[in-house]
Formats: C-alpha cells, sequence, structure tokens
C-alpha cells in the first residue's frame, strides 16, 4: 500500500486545526493548491481545509509538468478505454497496442516511461511479450505494471519473478491511479 502521512490541516470557514492522515494522492491534491473536504467538528458540517504549511510529495514530480509516455497493451477494448480516460486526465500521452506483437513495434520506435499490460492477450501473451522486452532492453521490469485477472500458481509465480508491477482485476480505478502516479515519480508501491 501507498504511504500515508499526518498533515496538519486549517479548516478554510472557521479556521481550527486538525491533524488528517492523507494518502499520496490527496497530498498531491494539497501541493496543487486545491483544498479537501472533511468534516469539521466546530463547524458541524463538512468543509474544505488547506494545509498550514506547503505539503512535501517524496520525490514527486507533478505529472502534468511534463507529459508521460505511457504504452496500453491489452486486446479488450473497454479495459483500454477506461485506461485511456485515467491516463489522460494527466496529460500523459497515452498509445495503444492490440496484443504483444504491436506493443514490440512501438516500444521498438518509442521512449515510453511506462508500460501497462495484460497478461492474456491473442498473437503473443504477456509474458512472451516482457521475455522480448528483456531481451532488448526496451523497459526496466519496475516501469511496466501488468493486469490480470488470472490467479494461477503459473501466472502468480511469474508476476513475482518478474520483478514487475501488477494488479487483478477487476480494477479499483482509485488504488490503481496512485499507483501508477507512484511508479512514474519515481516511489516504491508495495
Amino acid at each position: 500500500m501507498l504511504e500515508n502521512k499526518e498533515v496538519l490541516l486549517r479548516c478554510c470557514v472557521c479556521n481550527s486545526e486538525k491533524r488528517f492522515v492523507l494518502n499520496r494522492s490527496q497530498r498531491r491534491q494539497m501541493a496543487e493548491g486545491r483544498p479537501l473536504q472533511f468534516h469539521c467538528n466546530y463547524c458541524s458540517s463538512p468543509q474544505h481545509w488547506m494545509p498550514d504549511e506547503k505539503v512535501p510529495i517524496t520525490g514527486a514530480t507533478p505529472l502534468t509538468a511534463e507529459p508521460k509516455q505511457i504504452l496500453v497493451v491489452d486486446d479488450d477494448e473497454l479495459t483500454v478505454k477506461l485506461l485511456q480516460k485515467v491516463l489522460e486526465a494527466w496529460d500523459a500521452k497515452v498509445e495503444v497496442a492490440q496484443d504483444g506483437k504491436e506493443a514490440l513495434v512501438k516500444l521498438a520506435s518509442g521512449d515510453f516511461d511506462l508500460m501497462v499490460c495484460d497478461i492474456q492477450m491473442p498473437e503473443m501473451t504477456g509474458q512472451e511479450l516482457f521475455q522480448q522486452i528483456q531481451e532488448n532492453a526496451f523497459l526496466p521490469p519496475q516501469r511496466i505494471i501488468f493486469l490480470t485477472g488470472d490467479k494461477s500458481a503459473r501466472t502468480r509465480q511469474f508476476l513475482n519473478d518478474s520483478g514487475c508491477y501488477y494488479v487483478y482485476k477487476p480494477l479499483q480505478f482509485l488504488n490503481f491511479s496512485e499507483q501508477i502516479q507512484a511508479i512514474l515519480a519515481g516511489e516504491s508501491v508495495s
């Protein structure tokens, strides 16, 4: 899980102070100057809260500062559309490949910051694609996230041995979004 940190916030209405435990996404929102909404005991209602001091995001660079190149490899149209929406919301440049063979062509001709890849695909599986990526040094394992609904012992063994990040389907997009942001910012994700 991503590291949570305690931050001192001030209610925008009554100026009361309270410590809240914020996740990385909430800290990023604060660092960008956007308030969070929490219940205020003094106002007796939900209010906007802002930090008393600058909120650091360990080693993070806002994704909007420099668009990231992300390759999405999946044969399921719905999954691709959902991933594109999430990733493009950060102004990331998303390219799509329908299978492993198409992904290899794009990896050979482009410079990607991250690859999000399904494991079960026609033509070339995610495992076969990973072997090709390693042989050609296209991406380090820490810049690959595998998606799968397959929890078989064989797939789990591959995922554990690969050194790549992985997420089981169905995706929880809030957690997935935080993981991608952390990976792109060079933070560790467990």
